[in-house]
């Protein structure tokens, strides 16, 4: 029984689920960020960040 539950929680056990859905499906956040967020100015100051622009 010891083998099983240190296999649950090295694989992420109950909260897998609960981190998954608790702030709604990835796909959903997906989604939102796209809505929300200015895509083209975060690839700018990615760029500028790591010196390629």
């Amino acid at each position: 029984m010891k083998i099983l539950r240190l296999i649950e929680n090295m694989s992420g056990g109950t909260a897998l689920v609960e981190s998954m859905h608790g702030a709604g499906s990835p796909q959903t956040q997906k989604v939102m960020h796209g809505g929300l967020g200015n895509l083209e100015q975060e690839k700018r100051w990615a760029k500028r960040i790591v010196g390629i622009e």
